[in-house]
C-alpha cells in the first residue's frame, strides 16, 4: 500500500480549481486514510476534495463506465483518479488522460459483481 501512496503523493500537485483526489469504491480503510493525509497535507479539506465514487445501488464496486462520466465532467477539478485494476477501461483511462488526470491503479482485489 505505502508504493501505491507514494505514486499518489508523487501525482497530486494541487493548482487553482485541480484540487482533490478521486477514488473508485470499495477502497481499503488504509488507502483511505492515506489519501485524506496526502490531502490535508496539501492544505486540503479531504471531506471536500476526496471524491469516493460510489457503486450503484445494488452493486459492490464502481462501474469503469460511471468514472468515465465522473471524469468527463468533473475532472478539471481533479489531479488524480484511483482505481483498483477491475475498475479499469479504455473509456476510463481516456477520461482520465482528456481531463490531464493521474490515473493510479491499486493492488486491491475487488468483490465481485
Amino acid at each position: 500500500m505505502n508504493d501505491t501512496l507514494d505514486r499518489i503523493r508523487a501525482a497530486h500537485r494541487p493548482t487553482g480549481r485541480r484540487l482533490g483526489i478521486a477514488v473508485g469504491m470499495p477502497a481499503p480503510a488504509e488507502l483511505l486514510d492515506g489519501l485524506a493525509q496526502i490531502l490535508t497535507d496539501s492544505g486540503q479539506a479531504p471531506l471536500r476534495r476526496l471524491a469516493r465514487l460510489r457503486p450503484r445501488p445494488g452493486e459492490t464496486t464502481t462501474r469503469p463506465e460511471d468514472v468515465a462520466w465522473f471524469v468527463e465532467r468533473f475532472g478539471h477539478e481533479y489531479t488524480t483518479v484511483v482505481l483498483a485494476p477491475g475498475m479499469l477501461a479504455p473509456a476510463a483511462e481516456a477520461a482520465c488522460r482528456s481531463a490531464h488526470c493521474a490515473l493510479i491503479t491499486t493492488d486491491s482485489v475487488l468483490p465481485q459483481r
